[in-house]
């Protein structure tokens, strides 16, 4: 099954949960990450429940201090 990260195609098995496709991309640090799947934010507490489904576009924001 194909899903979209910040532009990028992968690959995984059907269905995968969103907070398992974080885990299986490296992202294990979660503070300051906002996510949007298909161009709508998904709130923290959703993660573990959502399944992705085909060519569903995910963009990952981590946010940044500095000035």
């Amino acid at each position: 099954m194909t899903v979209i990260i910040n532009d990028q195609i992968f690959e995984f098995p059907e269905n995968p949960l969103l907070i398992e496709v974080l885990n299986q991309q490296g992202i294990i640090e979660l503070r300051g990450l906002a996510i949007a799947i298909n161009e709508e934010v998904i709130p923290r507490d959703k993660w573990g429940s959502i399944k992705l489904k085909s060519n569903d576009q995910l963009m990952l924001i981590r946010a940044t201090q500095g000035g």
